[in-house]
């Protein structure tokens, strides 16, 4: 099993799904380059080093197992489409959150991004504090550092792009849950998942890009120990 995290995501974003993983599967949860430091690190990574990293990870898990299944959260989700594309007698299926492929960001997000990058976050604002602890990227105040981070957005809206023309030759066995109140990803990604006849894609009805109600919380629960025992 591989977990593959969105951009300045968390492997922890999957907390609530590895104890569902039986204990004789490997699990690999990837923490991708640029993640787990400060800005400036993140700044200095890039698209290319990302998808190098996870070619390089499933090449090593290709030289002692037989078949990996993967689960994965927003840009994470490109790169698994793309590798179940790529290797479809090894990758058997896909558990994903989130896909981003017709990303959009509200005016609301923008904001509430600033307060998290500023740390100006009241006790109540449960997005801002969902996207927080959604991030592996330590924030700063010096609002200027996240300048480095516009290339690396402009990169995930071109893979967005290029993977949701490369849905069509997905054949891998794909189990798709879109938030209906996604802060990044329009609601009409789920149209364009559910034409695709290898995909069954599902929308949460109260839940975001970074947190989940309890109730979809169980629901994503039951449906990947569905998908792991298939």
């Amino acid at each position: 099993m591989l977990l593959i995290h969105g951009i300045a995501g968390t492997p922890a974003h999957f907390r609530d799904l590895i104890p569902d993983i039986p204990p004789d599967f490997s699990v690999y949860n990837l923490l991708l380059e640029g993640h787990g430091q400060d800005v400036s690190v993140f700044s200095a990574t890039s698209m290319e080093k990302w998808q190098q990293q996870v070619q390089r990870t499933l090449e090593l898990l290709f030289s002692r197992h037989d078949r990996i299944l993967i689960a994965a959260h927003s840009m994470g989700t490109l790169f698994a489409i793309q590798a179940a594309i790529d290797f479809p007698e090894k990758i058997p299926g896909l558990f994903l959150l989130a896909v981003p492929v017709r990303p959009w960001l509200p005016v609301s997000t923008m904001l509430t991004s600033l307060r998290v990058a500023w740390g100006n976050i009241r006790p109540n604002d449960t997005k801002a504090i969902a996207m927080q602890n959604a991030s592996s990227v330590r924030m700063t105040r010096k609002l200027w550092k996240y300048l480095g981070w516009i290339p690396r957005f402009l990169e995930l809206l071109a893979e967005c792009h290029q993977v949701r023309l490369l849905l069509p030759q997905l054949q891998t066995p794909t189990l798709a849950f879109q938030s209906r109140v996604d802060e990044l990803v329009s609601v009409r990604s789920a149209k364009d998942l559910t034409a695709i006849s290898s995909i069954e894609c599902t929308v949460l009805k109260e839940s975001g890009h970074f947190a989940y109600s309890r109730e979809d919380t169980q629901l994503l629960q039951r449906h990947f120990r569905k998908f792991l025992t298939n």
